[in-house]
């Protein structure tokens, strides 16, 4: 193959009259090399924090004529942030294999040598360029995994106008809790509300009438937004009794405990715990009996829907019940697949405000939760997907174009998992779980690091699965050297 490249600028400000249109092209021809040099980065999807690698990069170097002269290295054809309103499509020998924005902070031009070095980004770049954009998070049921992208791209294009197209493929995995074993969301140890005090000289002790024979517990759902409480109440009054002189006191004890789920387990938890002190009069603690219902009121369960609380149900692939210990505890509890298929980020569900959150750390916490990955394709796409998603046919390479191929154990990154603080709730558990499933999945991994001869031949991407030596493999990391004509892959075992 003639091995010559063809860089297309193109129109990228959306509100332009000649959107979208190439307006100037570098073009090679077999007498004429007009790009110098050109290199692109490797696209990766491998690493837990994922997120955090930088976007792919394309780097070339030409001599500047008057159309790159006037509108690249002068002019005002920018957005902010060092973002060109033109935009870069490369080809190789008429394939296109990159399509990205200009970053001008980083233009390079060698007056002695009049060369021009212009670098390139996908557009993955633009999240870490607007990290600092906030989000009010305020859907009651929560977001899906590839609302938490779009949203924060259009927050970027409210900014500046520009086009960042994007794709969902993820599905949603699961990680198995067993009903067998299923995870304490919430205990509740009211032991000590029934004790009877040590015994006094004279005194007795028995229950009152007006006590509550036991506890009211169980959930409260919202089916119309996937909505979760947990609710404990219970009310005991002590009486004590002395036969001389005959006396009668009484003490009231109250308990409540309010337990919202977020995001699937993880709880915030409202408290009610008094104790009166002993009183002669009983009808004095109508008012204290009013207080435990209002504190119920005022976190949204009314007297009737304590005394008809559920025992249980399904949302969201996950069973929810609860176990009691008579006289001494009481504990909810889930089963099912842990990962939720909304999200509920930031902390406005959790103190009913407006609240803005930071859609940089949100992407991040989405990514690191489903072992998702975001990378772009040739024609400038972002894509959103499973790390572990392979398709296509496998594709197999030839033992003479292998140029190198090592194999070796994987030695995955540890995830800091505590990123997941952006969700709502007490995200504890989850992070712990998290941590564990995604240690497992990496902790697991074979890998083969191999140099493919032959761009041409092999139409190799990120997730194509590649035979090797009769060994299938999973495409992580994929760069292209188009001086030497070769792939250089790394890839896990299937």
């Amino acid at each position: 193959m003639p091995d010559l490249f063809k860089i297309d600028f193109v129109q990228g400000k959306t509100n332009a009259v000649d959107y979208n249109q190439v307006k100037h092209s570098l073009a090679d021809s077999l007498s004429n090399r007009v790009v110098i040099s050109l290199s692109v980065s490797a696209d990766k999807l491998q690493s837990v924090s994922n997120y955090s690698r930088e976007p792919k990069r394309l780097v070339f170097e030409c001599f500047p004529d008057t159309w790159v002269d006037e509108n690249i290295l002068s002019g005002n054809n920018e957005h902010e942030r060092y973002i060109s309103h033109f935009e870069v499509k490369a080809y190789r020998d008429g394939l296109l294999f990159f399509s990205g924005i200009i970053d001008t902070s980083q233009l390079s031009f060698d007056i002695s040598s009049g060369v021009l070095k212009i670098t390139c980004y996908d557009k993955i770049k633009l999240l870490s360029l607007f990290s600092d954009l906030t989000h009010y998070y305020s859907l009651t049921s929560g977001y899906l995994p590839s609302w938490i992208l779009s949203y924060f791209l259009q927050d970027i294009q409210q900014l500046i106008p520009i086009s960042i197209p994007y794709s969902s493929q993820l599905t949603m995995p699961t990680l198995n809790i067993p009903t067998a074993d299923p995870l304490v969301l919430t205990r509740i140890d009211y032991a000590k509300l029934i004790e009877f005090p040590n015994p006094a000289s004279g005194w007795s002790y028995s229950f009152h009438s007006g006590s509550w024979p036991s506890p009211f517990y169980g959930y409260r759902f919202d089916q119309t937004v996937d909505g979760i409480t947990y609710c404990f109440a219970h009310k005991k009054i002590v009486k004590a009794s002395h036969s001389n002189p005959t006396a009668f006191r009484y003490q009231g004890r109250y308990m409540g405990r309010i337990v919202r789920l977020y995001n699937g387990i993880c709880p915030t938890t409202v408290d009610y715990d008094k104790k009166t002190d002993w009183v002669e009069d009983i009808t004095s603690l109508d008012n204290e009996h009013n207080e435990l219902i209002g504190f119920l009121i005022e976190n949204g369960v009314s007297e009737n829907s304590l005394y008809n609380f559920s025992s249980g149900g399904i949302i969201d692939n996950r069973g929810y019940g609860q176990s009691h210990y008579v006289n001494h505890w009481v504990e909810a509890n889930c089963n099912g697949n842990l990962f939720p298929s909304k999200l509920q980020p930031g902390k406005s569900y959790e103190s009913f405000q407006m609240e803005l959150t930071d859609n940089f750390k949100v992407l991040q916490a989405m990514l690191m939760l489903y072992n998702a990955t975001i990378f772009s394709n040739a024609s400038g796409q972002i894509i959103l997907k499973n790390k572990d998603y392979y398709a296509g046919n496998i594709i197999n390479i030839a033992d003479n174009d292998v140029v190198s191929y090592l194999i070796k154990r994987g030695t995955p990154e540890k995830p800091e998992v505590s990123i997941m603080d952006v969700f709502a709730g007490d995200t504890t558990q989850l992070q712990s779980r998290i941590k564990d499933y995604l240690i497992d999945f990496h902790d697991s991994k074979w890998c083969c690091e191999a140099v493919i001869d032959q761009l041409s031949k092999y139409n190799l991407s990120l997730q194509s699965r590649i035979r090797i030596q009769g060994k299938i493999y999973a495409v992580t990391e994929l760069e292209r050297n188009f001086q030497e004509d070769e792939y250089k892959v790394k890839a896990w075992l299937l």
